[in-house]
């Protein structure tokens, strides 16, 4: 029973991370938005991704599209267009991904009743997060010695590295849920 829900939620969360990231892919495909800059919205869609599993779908999935556009409109009406010619390549996400970051992290604290418990949340949040990027940056070399890129990576999620994101979003969830008391 154990095993079932935790497969369940790992892979929800890892389809929604990759419904999200091809969603930015398709865009970049197509030329809607500028390179390097949508690396920065792709950021976005673990913690927006990790929100979704859980039910909370309206904030994360507003905060994510909200990154498309900006993408979208850096696309026709860069900031050099209204600054003039910027002595580094700048973007509208350079300004967006911060907020959007910060308040998805913020929003960690809704999953909690009492302030005390916010706080804990928003804590053990950025903790799932950190502990998450050591486990990607230790075991995503070795895993890639034995399954090969397809090339979109480190930017997109690739089809081949699932097994990865289950264990990523279920260490996640105990990290976030299990010290905070909060339940998805």
């Amino acid at each position: 029973m154990t095993l079932r829900i935790i497969a369940r939620f790992g892979l929800k969360s890892t389809f929604f991370l990759y419904l999200f990231s091809y969603v930015l892919l398709a865009g970049v495909a197509v030329g809607a938005f500028r390179y390097p800059h949508f690396m920065l919205v792709g950021a976005l869609a673990y913690l927006a991704a990790y929100y979704v599993a859980c039910g909370r779908w309206l904030f994360p999935t507003a905060t994510y599209g909200a990154g498309l556009l900006v993408l979208a409109i850096d696309k026709v009406f860069p900031p050099a267009s209204l600054f003039g010619p910027l002595p580094v390549d700048a973007s509208w996400a350079h300004l967006y991904f911060p907020a959007a970051g910060g308040a998805l992290v913020l929003y960690a604290g809704t999953f909690a009743k009492r302030f005390g418990w916010k706080v804990l949340s928003v804590f053990s949040i950025l903790l799932a997060v950190g502990l998450g990027h050591v486990f990607i940056s230790w075991v995503g070399p070795l895993w890639r010695l034995f399954v090969p890129s397809l090339g979109l990576a480190p930017v997109f999620p690739e089809p081949f590295d699932a097994p990865l994101y289950i264990l990523l979003y279920q260490m996640w969830r105990v990290v976030h849920q299990v010290f905070t008391r909060v339940r998805c």
